[in-house]
């Protein structure tokens, strides 16, 4: 049995307590047999809780200011938004919705995740290959090597790129935000790495003003940048 159903999920907390509440979710999942695996792997509800709810904490405790006066509720499903928002502030932001992206490599990111998990530490630059498949028989293997910055430039301006194409087109709720949730490992202390990201952004932002506003928020060191779409009301 594990504490992490969709009615947990869903339960609503305000901004102020969404990322302590998901903090210790996560933890507690940790505890139970095989959580560990399930976190890093992304399995079941695991998925929801590391790629929508926990970016939803991070971003709710910078843009709404960890207010208590804002209320966040995550919805597991189809529809065309991630979470439902309240915000009851005198100034309020406006925003009613949340939809979550990863700005990741898909399954590269899944199959050095086994890796860490597999043995114990991996190298979350260097090259990845496989052998087999998960019926015969999986094999990972990640180089451990340097990469320049110029390919971690390309590679970050690559992945936000491919996270924003895979949002537009699609019909959202008025008042909409769009957090492109990334690692942030190499960006966040560095102005070329923070400005060649923010440059993807404005490159799109021509087809982002279904949002209210894009906001790209690190799953690491907590990098926060957001732009306002001019189509905001």
């Amino acid at each position: 049995m594990t504490i992490l159903t969709p009615a947990v999920l869903e339960e609503w907390h305000t901004a102020g307590d969404y990322l302590p509440w998901v903090k210790r979710l996560i933890a507690q999942v940790q505890a139970e047999p095989d959580g560990l695996e399930r976190i890093r792997l992304r399995r079941d509800l695991a998925k929801e809780l590391m790629l929508e709810a926990f970016p939803i904490g991070l971003f709710a405790a910078r843009y709404f200011e960890a207010s208590d006066q804002v209320r966040i509720g995550l919805k597991i499903g189809n529809q065309n938004f991630d979470a439902l928002v309240e915000d009851r502030r005198s100034t309020s932001s406006a925003v009613e919705h949340i939809e979550v992206t990863i700005a990741g490599d898909g399954e590269e990111d899944y199959l050095r995740m086994r890796a860490l998990h597999e043995r114990g530490e991996v190298s979350g630059l260097g090259r990845l290959t496989k052998t087999g498949t998960r019926r015969t028989g999986l094999t990972v293997t990640v180089a451990s090597e340097m990469v320049s910055q110029q390919q971690v430039l390309t590679n970050e301006r690559a992945r936000v790129a491919r996270a924003i194409e895979r949002k537009l087109g699609k019909p959202y709720p008025d008042n909409t935000v769009l957090v492109l949730a990334f690692d942030d490992t190499m960006a966040f202390d560095r102005s070329d790495n923070i400005a060649n990201l923010q440059a993807v952004v404005f490159e799109y932002e021509s087809q982002l003003q279904a949002f209210h506003s894009v906001a790209l928020v690190g799953l690491q060191q907590r990098t926060f940048m957001c732009r306002r779409m001019r189509n905001a009301i």
